[in-house]
């Protein structure tokens, strides 16, 4: 059994995968969508968790051998969307590559599956960012399934080979995040004590050296760092946990783009104590306000017998301050399975027009006295004040399924998409490894009713 990262071990499906090792006491199911239900400032309602009334779940995999992994989801206002994932051409074969699928008219559509990672090792852990309709897919390679990290890569979808992103250092568990400014991609990765980061143009054909963005002298190191890029194009945003003396850590930098290089400055606490947190994300929106979410487990013992929840942070670009303390964006917290993915791990989108802005959240967990876990899915209208009631997209427990690894991204009109490795009954025998990569969008009718309600 591998481990989760945050001891340090080298895992076999590194850091926020949240894939395969399920034990067959529990099932999975999944959320991703958008849709809004009536908010009370402040005040979550009480009830259960909503049905999904987006489209039907589809497999955008088409993997021979059911070993779609790791998905990834990128999407810009030209109307581009491109999903990535980790797979192998054939059942039994050991080494892994890249695929990808493009929509071209935000998900009505799509071109059929292929390779992008021209390397000869396994091909794992990719992320996507879609700019200005060119889409780039970052992964990392590793000497055999579950071997050792050797190398990062990013490459343009349609647009010729891979390229390697240079690490100073030996590379650690870890995954490569991307981001784009107004002119330049940028990476950031954990690798040692630090929390590294690169940047091309868009225009370039090679990387630099990553150089650290921050250097940490924290128990257990730095770890999972995400990134996002300011409105202003020329600020990025970085968030990672570790854990100090003190506790578990949610750590939080930024830095000015100045030409090739970026000006860092020092970096706060977001949260420490007692509890476990772990796996961050971080959105930006355009008034200058920043999102964070994170997952924490409270108590000891099993951690499938650990409450586990969601919490959001906002920096107020208008007082200048991060709220305190962090809120549940769930009132009901979750359980979740004892074997990898132990931790829930939330993934985050936000959309604007003019003043508006919607944030989604997705997670996954089990609700108390439960038989299978879902992830769940809360939305926000009113920059983070309010969450509405957890929906449930996959409907996966129902169909004796098993669906993991969310990831969400909004379309140029509002309207979410969302991926993630599903498993059912009729795909194979093996709920460890025989995975496709779902996808399901929100349904613009629920959508505008949303709009019409809150507008």
């Amino acid at each position: 059994m591998s481990s989760d990262g945050l001891g340090g071990e080298q895992q076999v499906f590194l850091p926020n995968d949240n894939v395969h090792v399920r034990s067959a006491r529990w099932q999975l199911v999944l959320v991703v969508t958008l849709v809004a239900v009536a908010l009370t400032a402040g005040v979550s309602i009480a009830a259960g968790d909503l049905d999904w009334d987006g489209t039907e779940p589809r497999d955008l995999s088409d993997s021979a051998p059911n070993r779609a992994w790791h998905s990834a989801i990128a999407a810009d206002p030209s109307g581009r969307i491109v999903v990535a994932w980790s797979d192998q051409e054939l059942y039994g074969d050991v080494a892994r590559d890249i695929y990808v699928r493009r929509s071209d008219d935000s998900g009505s559509t799509w071109f059929a599956p292929e390779v992008i990672s021209a390397t000869a090792l396994v091909s794992a852990l990719p992320d996507a960012c879609v700019k200005e309709g060119r889409a780039f897919v970052a992964w990392v390679d590793q000497s055999s399934i579950g071997g050792l990290n050797v190398a990062l890569y990013e490459a343009e979808v349609g647009a010729g080979s891979a390229r390697r992103i240079p690490s100073p250092v030996s590379l650690t568990s870890t995954r490569p995040r991307l981001a784009a400014s107004s002119t330049r991609l940028h990476v950031v990765f954990n690798a040692g004590a630090n929390i590294l980061h690169a940047s091309r143009p868009l225009t370039a054909t090679a990387w630099p050296t990553a150089t650290p963005a921050y250097t940490s002298t924290a128990l257990l190191l730095p770890w999972f760092p995400m990134v996002a890029a300011g409105s202003d194009g020329q600020t990025l945003h970085v968030v990672w946990q570790e854990r100090t003396l003190e506790g578990w850590t949610i750590m939080y930098g930024h830095g000015t783009v100045n030409g090739d290089t970026v000006d860092w400055q020092p970096p706060l606490q977001l949260y420490t104590g007692s509890v476990e947190a772990f796996y961050p994300a971080i959105a930006a929106d355009s008034e200058g306000s920043l999102h964070v979410v994170w997952g924490e487990a409270v108590g000891t013992g099993p951690l499938d017998q650990r409450k586990q929840n969601v919490r959001y942070t906002r920096y107020d670009v208008s007082s200048g301050e991060w709220i305190s303390p962090a809120v549940s964006i769930d009132p009901n917290p979750v359980y979740v399975n004892r074997d990898n993915p132990t931790y829930t791990a939330p993934s985050m989108a936000v959309w604007e027009r003019g003043n508006r802005a919607e944030i989604c959240v997705a997670w996954h967990g089990f609700r108390a006295g439960a038989f299978g876990e879902d992830v769940l899915l809360s939305c926000s209208s009113d920059r983070g004040r309010s969450w509405s009631v957890p929906w449930n997209v996959s409907g996966s427990s129902d169909v004796e399924g098993i669906s993991i690894a969310p990831a969400i991204a909004f379309d140029r009109w509002g309207r979410l998409h969302g991926v993630w490795q599903e498993h059912r009954a009729d795909m194979g025998n093996d709920i460890i490894y025989d995975y496709q990569v779902y996808y399901s969008h929100a349904l613009t009718k629920v959508f505008l009713i949303f709009v019409a309600r809150y507008g």
